[in-house]
């Protein structure tokens, strides 16, 4: 399998060499012949469009509700694309038009068609924070229905009225703002997606980076070039390109996970990470267990059980304050890794293969992982990473064992387990206090240390939980 970094390496490279070639094209001599076949254009066209139709289709396919509105919209920029594109194709002279008429229209929607998608495909990825991000999640459907709408009024026009477009500017100006525009905003949404690709490192979520890539350098090559020469012809390829890189990139992550909702899952993980201020911040925090317990209906609100044992054990061992922040912030967050595994595996009801349990166990390195790239939560990385080492050596990922295992990891571990043992899970049903307790005390010296085991038990009598977990409460208050 290759590793991130080559698979960044090959995404710049797919990006600059179509630029260096364009270059190449427009200085050196000769290098930009004139390739006049309208009937292989309207081939082309056609391919790119359906190709994007059906990377729209897949996307929204995938869409678990319409309220996931980052993947609607992406979906949406992608119907664009191909709608208004195929016009352009349509459009070709000597199949519907005369060769000798080429309608302002036709040749207009190659650029509009580009802009009309990068619009939404920029809408998928708006941040909350942002000025109207909040307006344009809340009022998704009212703006995709208005966006349908602008579309279908376009398409009619430019087949039954094309004349109706003969007041777009024909200037060079006007063609250079519009391709700005469009490079802009499909610089914000690459420069988004490569942010959430630095979290999971899937290649599939780096394909749209590469694809966002192409269809910018496609710009240059459409408005910058001469009707029918290489470098004209090279903007046709660049689309058929971008689209081919996100069909191979989500085939990648199909037979990875069976599924494409990371993408979308990802980006709300990065708006989580970006709005962090601080570990104290139980808020924020919340918001990043969200978009890992999403997932995993059974597993809904464990992380925050877990803090919430881990913060009491912290004080019962009488930990620093400082120490008891990391562990009740590191238990919020503990699986925060398990976003990139696959839900077939996540949601298995029978026995994880070893293969699968490989797939399980990386959810705390990519965890880590997550945690370092932020600098308010690079303090729980170590912590994140060791939740599953055992006390008496054995875990993963690295084997520690004894002091080794940092003392808040240790304590996050305690947590975790008394909570899944207590928790109905897709696997087994909960098991009641009583067994709970014995298996914590069972697994003291091997799997838990046990000096945090006869803490976290003298912390829950103490406080009253033993004995609201006792009476049959599900859960004891707060």
């Amino acid at each position: 399998m290759m590793r991130p970094r080559n698979w960044l390496l090959l995404s710049m490279g797919a990006v600059l060499v179509p630029l260096g070639a364009f270059a190449a094209m427009k200085l050196v001599p000769g290098w930009d012949p004139m390739l006049v076949y309208p009937t292989e254009h309207f081939w082309v066209v056609s391919a790119a469009a359906l190709l994007s139709a059906l990377v729209g289709a897949g996307l929204a396919m995938s869409v678990e509700s319409v309220r996931t509105t980052r993947t609607v919209y992406l979906a949406l920029g992608f119907v664009a694309i191909a709608m208004v594109f195929a016009t352009h194709g349509l459009g070709t002279p000597g199949l519907l038009i005369p060769e000798t008429d080429y309608p302002y229209a036709v040749i207009i929607s190659a650029g509009l068609s580009q802009f009309l998608g990068a619009i939404f495909i920029a809408l998928s990825v708006v941040p909350r924070r942002w000025p109207g991000g909040t307006f344009v999640q809340r009022h998704s459907t009212d703006i995709l229905a208005a966006g349908l709408a602008a579309l279908a009024a376009y398409l009619a026009s430019m087949v039954l009225r094309p004349e109706l477009w003969d007041f777009v500017p024909r200037s060079r100006a006007w063609d250079s703002m519009l391709a700005g525009t469009t490079i802009v905003l499909l610089g914000i949404a690459g420069w988004r997606y490569f942010q959430a690709w630095r979290l999971t490192e899937l290649p599939g979520q780096l394909a749209m980076v590469t694809a966002l890539g192409l269809l910018g350098v496609a710009q240059l090559s459409m408005y910058y070039s001469d009707l029918w020469h290489l470098s004209w012809w090279l903007y046709h390829g660049l689309l058929l390109m971008a689209f081919l890189v996100v069909i191979g990139g989500w085939a990648i992550e199909a037979a990875r996970a069976k599924s494409l909702i990371v993408f979308a899952r990802a980006l709300e993980l990065r708006d989580s990470l970006d709005e962090v201020r601080s570990i104290a911040d139980v808020r924020v925090l919340e918001s990043l267990e969200e978009a890992v317990e999403r997932k995993d209906a059974y597993t809904r609100h464990h992380m925050g059980r877990v803090a919430e044992f881990a913060e009491g054990l912290a004080r019962e061992l009488g930990l620093p304050e400082r120490k008891v922040l990391v562990c009740a912030a590191a238990g919020r967050i503990h699986d925060v890794g398990k976003i990139t595994v696959p839900d077939a595996v996540l949601l298995k009801p029978g026995k994880l293969t070893p293969e699968e349990f490989e797939l399980m166990k990386h959810h705390t390195v990519r965890g880590a992982h997550i945690a370092k790239l932020h600098p308010e939560l690079e303090s729980l990385a170590a912590v994140i990473r060791a939740h599953h080492e055992r006390f008496a050596g054995g875990g993963y990922p690295d084997g520690l064992k004894g002091e080794q295992i940092p003392i808040e990891a240790r304590v996050v571990a305690v947590g975790d387990t008394f909570d899944a043992l207590t928790s109905t899970r897709v696997y087994r049903p909960k098991r009641p206090v009583s067994e709970a307790l014995e298996e914590l005390r069972r697994v003291a010296g091997t799997q838990l240390d046990p000096d945090c085991v006869e803490a976290f038990i003298r912390w829950l009598e103490r406080t009253g939980r033993l004995d609201h977990y006792t009476l049959g409460a599900s859960r004891p208050a707060a």
